[in-house]
């Protein structure tokens, strides 16, 4: 019996081993979670990075881990199979990065058929986080995720930041995502492929946000090919947000056949695809002027010393001029070697310092961006509590304030201005605080790339680095003066808010309450911040001096380095120059003299001559000023990066600058300031730089509206510092507020080759079928109306700068080019001979009109460009329940666009009046949206109503009642009895009726005539003689009466 009871005692053990040990099986090729336990432990396992290598994991169950202790799993190395499964319930709200289901995939990884729903909110940094995974470096296929996500940057619904090697295919989101730098549907930012995904989650459309950089529907930040994916999710809110865009915020790499349909806003550098192409560029240097000279002389040597030997051919009729030139030639090397020498002197002796004084910053600045890091440490969540405090107290005062008299109204502005002002200052610190750090890691980037080249001997390299600019000192003072003007304007609020307070602390309620308490944090978050200030002020004021000091050390020595380099280089020329003047006589002399040899001569010193000259021209280029050289290509790209191609939007596209229907802006990201829009011109060049770009938008379609606050608006592009617009097309409407509006592109540097125009183009100055402000436009086609009363407007182009070729337009409303035609360039059509041209989109050349009922087309009237509409095919309006339906307004003659008509559907209307103001007449009931009531006033009947006056009479009409007994009310005032009468049968008959304020109120037909009447009063001599009588005849019955009691009595 022992016995028996240990064995089962063994086996008992021996199984819960095994249910121990299954979950962590790495040693299996296979794993199989099918339980959240299951999942917890897979992800324990994965904290060392090689234990998932080669493994291949099976979920088999859909998993739930709301409530459960689940975190993401750390790296990840092998396949997970989802096999069609969801985990739910995911959520994460701790400080840190990279966080998802998974932080990290590497470029090993495959995660397959897998849907993720959850909550990720990371605190902190908050960085490359999405609802999958936080940084993919592998292939993610067939997966989906729900939910929401937000954090600060490259923020994903699925996919934080996709790397070079990593890949997404067949992914789709709709998760709401909301984040602060490259932020994106699928990816917040992608370097590798994302292919056939879709998003229809909405991204960073609050009103209450902090102002977003990079935000697309697929991806915020792209520089990777992104291809056949497509966006129907909103993004953006309005007047908020820089490089807003439907597919990518911000663009280098490819997108190809994506689609996007949802409503894209934003305040600067928006578009329906891309919001802000970037070029993709390449950079090569020219040669060094040192090197220049360098090669120069050392072809003059040549050409010397093949001349010195035809002397020494010559050397019986000319000894002592060979002697001279040689020894000409032997100064020239021996100067031309000590300059060298005395320069690579003093390369080194430079360089020393360089070093030296690098070294010395360096400490400095490592404790200046500790002093800066502690002061964000220390001030991060109180500063992020002002500002919200300050948008709280903005927003109850707002409210507080459309409910108050002007005398208070001053009051609360007072306040809200000092409010307003605190949030400046807070604004301020945050921006210098930022700009600070940023020059801080330039700096400091400096000190190692000047390290790293003296190491190498590089010492030329070293000195020719330029030093970052530099003002800490500036930053500093800007948020020293704000930490001490927001005591300042905080010392204000009491007193304001009281103020107010005893005005209306009655009828405060909620509201003052939630102002007092607001109030008392924005304090508390202000004193906070104010220590940390004064801990940073206190701290870095020594490493700041030093700093400074070293820093101006550095930049003297640079400064020493160019001004030295200049002398000894003119001292050089000059000592060279008498040399080769001295050698230039000789060698005229010689040719002169020289017979048989003249012409040989004559060569080989018109090549020195040349050599010469190219000496010359690189001793005065070390003082050249450097040129940029740019080569388009533009052209010749098809594929690759620095293209848009084969995409569509429709629409809305809305912003306050640089807006367009396929990108907002084609040019350079550089600078710290999102409102600058970046010129190539504005490059700052140590040497020649040979820069070639690819830019092209090529083969897409816009059908929609852009609307622009303020200028640069196109159908295509609203801005083009660069690149090209190839074959694409726009079809619908342009508005900017102010200048640069383009049927293609607003304004545009680049070129805009075969692209067609539908558009009708609303803005002021320089408006244009295809560009506003253009440069070189060939072979395009233009069907435009505007609507302007500024200057430069044109069929093809406002203003061109460039060169036009095969221009055509429809002619309607606007001339070719600033209002006049050009042949050939920018030539104007009629319609029969414009539909005959290349490049125009069939549907361009096809009219209707077409009558949509939500969203489903009911009929469709098709016309030719210039007729007139048969109105008897117009379908009717149907009701949907108990609402009415109705068509737009729409024209009817001279039709020479289509329109879709989509029915509105409205609520009956209850009451019609005859006018404006105070109404005559009105009637009551039930009304399609189009009924109407037709009053006129008419002269008063022969006819009497017995016992009445006549007063007025009307006649009316109402159309659109869906009864057709209607109720009147008729103005009676002045009147002091009225009554009404309707005109029935032929003749005038009275109506009961009640009197409801100074209207008489009865019912009657939808047409017809009233007659407003007053009740007849008897005359006052007949009033008296009735009530004269009336009391004769109460007296004789009184006595009558008595006499008959009395007699009764008597005979008694």
């Amino acid at each position: 019996m022992k016995q028996i009871q240990r064995g089962a005692a063994l086996l008992t053990v021996l199984a819960l081993l095994c249910t121990l040990t299954l979950p962590a099986a790495a040693a299996s090729d296979t794993v199989t979670i099918a339980t959240v336990q299951d999942l917890i432990d897979f992800s324990k396992q994965c904290t060392r990075d090689t234990w998932s290598q080669g493994i291949t994991v099976e979920l088999t169950a859909d998993l739930d881990l709301s409530g459960s202790d689940f975190t993401p799993v750390p790296i990840f190395q092998g396949t997970f199979h989802g096999n069609g499964h969801t985990i739910s319930g995911f959520s994460f709200v701790k400080k840190g990065s990279k966080t998802g289901l998974f932080r990290t995939l590497t470029a090993s990884a495959v995660v397959d058929d897998l849907t993720v729903e959850g909550d990720l909110a990371p605190q902190g940094s908050a960085s490359q986080a999405g609802l999958l995974v936080g940084e993919n470096y592998g292939t993610v296929s067939r997966c989906a995720a729900r939910g929401s996500v937000s954090g600060q940057e490259d923020i994903g619904g699925l996919v934080g930041l996709n790397g070079e090697s990593g890949c997404l295919q067949s992914c789709t989101s709709a998760a709401a995502v909301t984040g602060v730098t490259n932020v994106g549907g699928i990816t917040g930012q992608n370097l590798g492929a994302v292919e056939n995904s879709s998003n229809t989650g909405e991204i960073n459309t609050q009103a209450d946000q902090e102002t977003p950089t990079s935000v697309g529907g697929i991806a915020g930040l792209s520089r990777g090919t992104i291809r056949g994916c497509t966006n129907s999710g909103a993004v953006g809110y309005q007047h908020v947000g820089y490089n807003m865009g439907g597919i990518v915020g911000l663009q280098s790499g490819e997108i190809s056949n994506c689609s996007n349909t949802a409503p894209i806003q934003g305040r600067k550098d928006v578009g329906g695809i891309a919001g802000q192409f970037e070029p993709n560029t390449s950079l090569t240097y020219g040669p060094s002027p040192s090197q220049q000279l360098t090669n120069s002389l050392s072809s003059l040597f040549d050409q010397l010393e093949h001349f010195t030997n035809q002397l020494n051919d010559m050397v019986s009729r000319g000894v002592d001029d060979a002697q001279a030139i040689h020894d000409s030639l032997s100064a020239i090397q021996d100067r031309t070697h000590a300059a060298g020498t005395e320069g690579r002197d003093d390369f080194k002796a430079m360089s020393d310092q360089l070093y030296q004084h690098t070294t010395a910053i360096s400490g400095s600045l490592d404790s200046l961006r500790d002093d800066l890091d502690q002061f964000s440490e220390e001030a991060g969540d109180q500063f992020q509590e002002a500002l919200d405090q300050t948008d709280t107290l903005l927003s109850k005062l707002e409210k507080l304030a459309s409910q108050a008299d002007s005398g208070l109204g001053k009051a609360i502005r007072a306040l809200e201005d000092t409010i307003s002002g605190i949030r400046d200052q807070l604004q301020i610190i945050r921006i210098h605080r930022q700009a600070m750090a940023e020059e801080l890691d330039n700096v400091k980037q400096y000190v190692s790339d000047v390290a790293r080249l003296i190491a190498a001997g590089q010492f030329e390299q070293a000195l020719q680095l330029p030093f970052p600019s530099l003002d800490l000192t500036g930053h500093v003072q800007a948020i020293a003066g704000a930490l001490k003007e927001i005591p300042r304007l905080a010392a204000k609020l009491p007193g304001q808010w009281s103020d107010i307070h005893d005005q209306t602390s009655q009828a405060l309620g909620q509201t003052g309450q939630d102002i007092d308490r607001a109030l008392n944090a924005l304090y508390e978050a202000l004193t906070a911040l104010n220590e940390a200030g004064d801990h940073f002020s206190s701290d870095l004021q020594e490493d700041l001096d030093a700093v400074s000091q070293k820093a101006d050390a550095i930049r003297d020595l640079l400064k020493t380095y160019t001004d030295a380099l200049g002398d000894k280089a003119q001292s050089a020329l000059d000592d060279i120059d008498g040399e080769l003047t001295a050698i230039q006589d000789r060698v005229d002399s010689m040719t002169q003299a020289a017979g048989a040899d003249n012409d040989a001569l004559h060569a080989t010193s018109q090549a020195i001559f040349d050599e010469m000259e190219a000496v010359r021209q690189a001793i005065s280029g070390l003082g050249k000023e450097p040129e940029l050289t740019v080569t388009d290509l533009t052209d010749e790209i098809d594929q690759g990066p620095g293209l848009v191609k084969g995409c569509t939007a429709s629409g809305t596209v809305q912003g306050d600058t640089n807006v367009g229907g396929i990108v907002g802006t084609v040019s350079t990201e550089l600078g710290d300031d999102p409102e600058a829009t970046f010129d190539l011109g504005d490059l700052k060049l140590m040497s020649d730089v040979y820069a070639t770009l690819r830019a092209v938008v090529r083969d897409c379609r816009f059908d929609g509206d852009v609307t622009v606050k303020n200028e640069c608006g196109g159908g295509v592009a609203g801005r083009c510092e660069a690149g090209a617009i190839v074959d694409c097309a726009a079809r619908g409407t342009v508005e900017t507020g102010g200048d640069y509006c383009g049927g293609i592109a607003g304004r545009t540097k680049g070129k805009v080759i075969r692209c067609a125009a539908l558009t009708d183009l609303t803005g002021q100055s320089w408006l244009g079928g295809v560009a506003g402000l253009g440069q070189d436009i060939t072979d395009c086609r233009t069907m435009v109306r505007a609507d302007s009363d500024g200057e430069y407007q044109g069929a093809i182009a406002g203003q061109a700068e460039g060169t036009l070729t095969g221009n055509r337009y429809l002619m309607e409303n606007l001339a070719g080019l600033d209002g006049v035609d050009y042949a050939e360039t920018a030539q104007g059509l009629d319609f029969d001979a414009f539909s005959q041209l290349d490049y125009i989109p069939a549907d361009f050349l096809t009219f209707s009109y077409r009558f949509e009922v939500n969203g489903q087309t009911v009929a469709e009237i098709s016309f030719q460009y210039g007729d007139d509409l048969d109105t008897s095919l117009v379908p009717e309006a149907p009701k949907q329940g108990e609402e009415y339906g109705q068509w737009p307004q729409f024209p009817t003659q001279d039709l020479r666009r289509s329109m879709v008509l989509s029915v509105q559907f409205t609520t009956p209307t209850s009451t019609l009046a005859d006018q404006d103001g105070v109404a005559q007449l009105l009637v009551e009931g039930t009304f399609s949206p189009d009924a109407s009531l037709t009053v006129d006033q008419e002269e008063l009947p022969d006819q009497k109503v017995e016992g009445y006056t006549s007063r007025s009479a009307w006649s009316y009409t109402v159309t659109g009642s869906q009864s057709d007994t209607i109720t009147v009310r008729l103005r009676a005032e002045g009147v002091a009895k009225p009554a009404a009468a309707v005109y029935q049968d032929g003749s005038w008959q009275r109506v009961d009726s009640t009197l409801d304020g100074s209207y008489l109120v009865f019912q009657a037909p939808t047409h017809g005539q009233v007659l407003l009447l007053e009740e007849q009063q008897l005359p006052l001599l007949t009033v008296g003689l009735i009530g004269g009588g009336t009391i004769v005849l109460l007296l004789a019955g009184f006595f009558l009466h008595r006499y008959g009691r009395n007699r009764i009595r008597a005979e008694k």
